[in-house]
């Protein structure tokens, strides 16, 4: 059987020996180690990088190796020694950068680093009907490493102009965050905080802490899509008594890219009333947009918010569809 002989003879040198889950061992000093790689400088081959998922263990060896001690690598097979080659790898850089904090550098690193879309819609009309409405909304994204920070706003702003007079029928807003740290490839730790304010359903504000765990449900280069369980507490401000409540979330997250200008998104969270079986809410949203250049796209857009105990005569559903142009910021496609 062929056999590659490698010589070892590190005098001094050589401190580990990796051992890979193919058989082969190779000696040397370790200069680099990560969760990923190990990189290895020996003397008859200089930095090599060997990825962790080929490692069956590395052995620390006395400070000496004697000549006689050889690494081999039998070429049982065109594909075994195709295999152990594309094992270890030469080392491209001789410095690794640290990884990306999702905060880190200050000020400006909190304010750098965004990805994500502003929004605007508005209507005017005159004659039979008189009305005006403006829609606002953004979302961005930041990521470091392990970890992720989502932020979310929209706006709804209504008038109608037929009695002579400008009566508001409309002007509701919310918004939110989420921030999420993985715990593995699959599953992560979230925290969250929503807030509301809907005049017509006399809702001055509604402020809901959350928390829990999710999981990567899918995760390719065209979709993803989070499932998300936990609790929160949710404070409300309205006419008539102030209200506190804890309550049990699940929510929905799915991101799907048909193409590199088209793209949809969807989220539905369901909010159970823990001291009210009878009392929930939940909030669904969902955009479809399509870019017309790098920067500028138009959007559809439907949200709905459910509760199905508002207070006084107030309707239980407000469903809202929007239209407009949406400005793309952060990295370019």
């Amino acid at each position: 059987m062929p056999v590659l002989l490698c010589s070892a003879v590190l005098l001094g040198y050589a401190s580990e020996v990796v051992t890979l889950k193919n058989g082969d061992r190779v000696s040397g000093k370790i200069v680099e180690e990560t969760e990923e790689i190990v990189v290895l400088e020996t003397e008859y081959a200089g930095k090599i990088k060997i990825e962790r998922t080929h490692i069956d263990k590395i052995a620390n060896t006395s400070a000496t190796v004697p000549s006689s001690e050889k690494v081999t690598i039998e070429k049982a097979s065109f594909a075994e020694k195709t295999t152990a080659l594309a094992s270890v790898k030469p080392a491209k850089a001789m410095f690794t950068p640290p990884p990306k904090r999702l905060f880190g550098g200050g000020f400006r690193g909190l304010m750098d680093g965004w990805d994500g879309n502003a929004n605007i819609g508005f209507s005017y009309t005159s004659g039979n009907s008189k009305n005006t409405t403006m829609t606002t909304g953004l979302r961005a994204a930041k990521s470091g490493g392990r970890d992720n920070l989502t932020v979310y706003a929209r706006s709804l702003w209504n008038t109608n102009r037929g009695t002579g007079r400008m009566v508001t029928t409309q002007n509701a807003f919310w918004g939110g965050a989420r921030y999420d740290r993985d715990i593995n490839d699959r599953m992560f730790g979230f925290v969250s905080y929503d807030f509301e304010r809907d005049r017509p359903q006399k809702l001055n504000l509604r402020s809901v802490v959350g928390g829990g765990t999710g999981r990567h449900w899918i995760k390719s280069e065209s979709t993803d899509l989070d499932v998300l369980v936990g609790a929160a507490w949710n404070r409300t401000w309205q006419q008539g008594n102030n209200t506190d409540s804890p309550e049990a979330l699940t929510g929905v997250v799915l991101k799907h890219k048909f193409h590199d200008r088209m793209k949809i998104q969807n989220t539905f969270t369901y909010f159970q009333n823990v001291t009210d079986a009878a009392e929930y809410r939940f909030i669904f949203d969902a955009t479809v947009s399509t870019d017309v250049t790098k920067r500028v796209g138009v959007f559809f857009s439907v949200g709905n918010r459910y509760n199905n105990d508002p207070f006084g005569t107030s309707r239980k559903n407000d469903f809202l569809f929007t239209t407009g142009m949406k400005w793309n910021f952060g990295r370019k496609k």
